[in-house]
């Protein structure tokens, strides 16, 4: 992911890998997505329970299980009801399909300890800049959003020197919603 500043904005460029994974070069022209509402902070400025938070998917990043990639992601979340945190890291698999992001890896962990709304989430990748969860990823945060109706997310990298904080209505506003559960009338 790379990011340009354009008439005081930041722009983050992102690219897909093709098949031999090399990586297709586009320049803000061509693909860019701006991102307002979001704030870069230093790591030390922000509470201690998201400085906990992001340790915690720094460490989990660890164990990430990525041979074909080599892209290991680390994610925390935290529960909404008690302050709880669970950690997940991405697993691959050679048929690509049933891998899994760390951040569903964290979120099927506490699922499965009956935990379903979430206050906020940490991601830690090692890119140059930031890296965001992926489509699937947000959509699937979207459906266990906290009481309010969103998550906080931070994003670093290992070092945590510097913290991206936005909220995940910002990285999907046009969220999916669902039938059943939102009450669409139709």
């Amino acid at each position: 992911m790379k990011q340009y500043l354009i008439k005081d904005r930041l722009t983050v460029i992102s690219w897909s890998l093709t098949a031999l994974g090399t990586a297709r070069t586009n320049t803000p022209e061509t693909n860019a997505r701006t991102m307002d509402n979001f704030q870069i902070v230093d790591f030390n400025s922000l509470d201690e329970t998201v400085q906990n938070l992001l340790m915690e998917a720094v460490k989990i990043r660890k164990r990430a299980y990525c041979p074909y990639s080599n892209f290991s992601v680390g994610a925390a979340i935290l529960t909404e009801e008690d302050s709880r945190m669970y950690a997940g890291c991405n697993i691959e698999n050679s048929t690509l399909t049933p891998s899994m992001c760390a951040e569903r890896s964290a979120v099927a962990k506490a699922v499965c300890d009956g935990y379903t709304k979430f206050k906020c989430v940490a991601i830690v990748a090692h890119q140059r800049e930031f890296t965001a969860p992926c489509g699937v990823c947000r959509q699937t945060l979207n459906e266990f959003c906290s009481s309010d109706g969103d998550i906080e997310i931070y994003l670093s990298r290992p070092t945590m020197d510097t913290v991206l904080c936005t909220k995940l209505s910002q990285l999907l506003p046009l969220s999916f919603v669902s039938f059943k559960k939102d009450s669409v009338i139709t």
